[in-house]
């Protein structure tokens, strides 16, 4: 089925357009993905460590694991968080496209072994692998071609087939819900939610789903290098508060999942900790270096200047509103859009991207601006820019009269025992 002839591929499309039709039972989804992870390496950890690790479906200024990881590390020393991530296509760029923005970070540089010596060694990493589950990447580029990609079955059954493969035992997705997401409304979320958590079960895996909001941007920044100083700022304590809140929530749950605390709360209070007493940042840093990142590189990163190590653009432009008012809703899909045009992300799966490109926001959900105030700045390199780019992202911001009250950023729960 995965050779190269043109007849194979005919099958396989021929395959995933009748799963597609028809849908796939649980059963069959979790035989699927079993045969996904089987399909290449398995990472096999020492015994006495807890296997824990997080998936996002994606959203803008998602940079939650990048914190996160070394975070949850620090709190717990015997989890082992082997984060098995990717790059990007459309948008501003994945997980490794904004690790790839530090210099000397090589996100597929490590073989199966390095993997395990690091998880056992050290307790996380977060890297990109061909080798796990390599069947899914054949599968992926098919569905592409075939206009298959949005099949629940086939998007559960390529997710956990990685996790599958890394050796996972306890997960929390984290499912964005809102206009900058592929889940637009909270009751598709949650059929979605369900089968995931089943099928997790049938795998061995005892999953958590977190619901959480995804219209504006998560953090003030939007684009790769930025989002790795945004990053570094929340590992200091300094983070915006909607990002501190994500990485609490998920961290909170995988401590109450595996009986670390007696509740969430007290798990998201030993999060924060981390991030102010400083050991979240030390195990960044550390992270980095096992990773091979040079040791002055990841320190001059995150205890000097973080700017200089960065790549960062040639020129900014302010942007303000159309209106006096308050914020009552920042576009994130336009930002992206606007962001990935200028070189943030890309529409093909081998386009450079231009890690200094990106967006900083000034502004939040019920502030009251000023028809001068300064909502956002563009960073670019780009010696003429194009004026669209710039009425975009003022329309992005949507401005009312009315105060407005912020949002919760958790929509709901969903677990095994639902």
């Amino acid at each position: 089925m995965y050779g190269h002839s043109i007849g194979s591929y005919i099958h396989l499309g021929a395959m995933l357009m009748a799963l597609y039709l028809n849908d796939l039972t649980n059963d069959e989804i979790s035989n699927m993905t079993t045969a996904m992870a089987n399909s290449g390496t398995t990472l096999k950890f020492r015994s006495s460590a807890i296997i824990v690790d997080k998936h996002s479906t994606g959203g803008v200024g998602d940079k939650v694991s990048i914190p996160l990881v070394p975070a949850l590390s620090a709190v717990q020393e015997d989890f082992i968080i082997p984060m098995v991530s990717g790059r990007g296509l459309e948008f501003t760029g994945g997980t490794l496209d904004k690790l790839e923005s530090i210099p000397g970070y090589s996100a597929f540089s490590f073989d199966d072994q390095q993997l395990l010596a690091i998880g056992n060694n050290f307790g996380c990493f977060i890297v990109g692998s061909d080798d796990l589950s390599p069947a899914d990447s054949i599968l992926y580029k098919a569905r592409d071609v075939t206009a298959t990609v949005d099949n629940s079955g086939l998007i559960i059954a390529s997710i956990i087939s990685k996790k599958a493969a890394a050796g996972i035992k306890y997960l929390i997705l984290d499912l964005k819900v809102g206009t900058a997401s592929f889940f637009q409304s909270i009751d598709e979320a949650k059929t979605f939610g369900k089968q995931f958590v089943i099928v997790a079960k049938l795998m061995g895996i005892e999953c958590r789903v977190l619901m959480t909001r995804m219209s504006a941007p998560i953090g003030n920044y939007i684009g790769n290098s930025l989002e790795i100083l945004e990053s570094i700022n929340c590992l200091k304590g300094k983070g915006p508060s909607d990002l501190q809140t994500l990485l609490e929530l998920i961290g909170g749950n995988l401590l109450e999942m595996t009986h670390k605390v007696s509740s969430v709360n007290e798990g998201r209070k030993r999060m924060a900790e981390s991030l102010t007493n400083g050991t979240a940042l030390e195990k960044f840093k550390q992270m980095l270096i096992e990773l091979k990142v040079n040791e002055w590189i990841a320190d001059e990163l995150c205890y000097g200047n973080t700017t200089a190590i960065l790549p960062m653009a040639k020129y900014e432009i302010e942007i303000k509103p159309l209106t006096s008012g308050y914020v009552n809703d920042i576009d994130g899909m336009t930002i992206a859009k606007v962001c990935n045009k200028l070189g943030a992300g890309r529409q093909f799966s081998n386009q450079e991207i231009d890690p200094a490109v990106g967006i900083r926001l000034l502004v939040k959900k019920g502030d009251h601006v000023e028809i001068d105030t300064v909502c956002m700045i563009l960073y670019h390199n780009e010696i003429d820019l194009n004026e669209s780019h710039l009425i975009s992202l003022q329309k992005s911001i949507e401005i009312v009269n009315e105060i407005v009250e912020p949002e919760d950023i958790l929509l709901g729960v969903i677990d095994c025992n639902q």
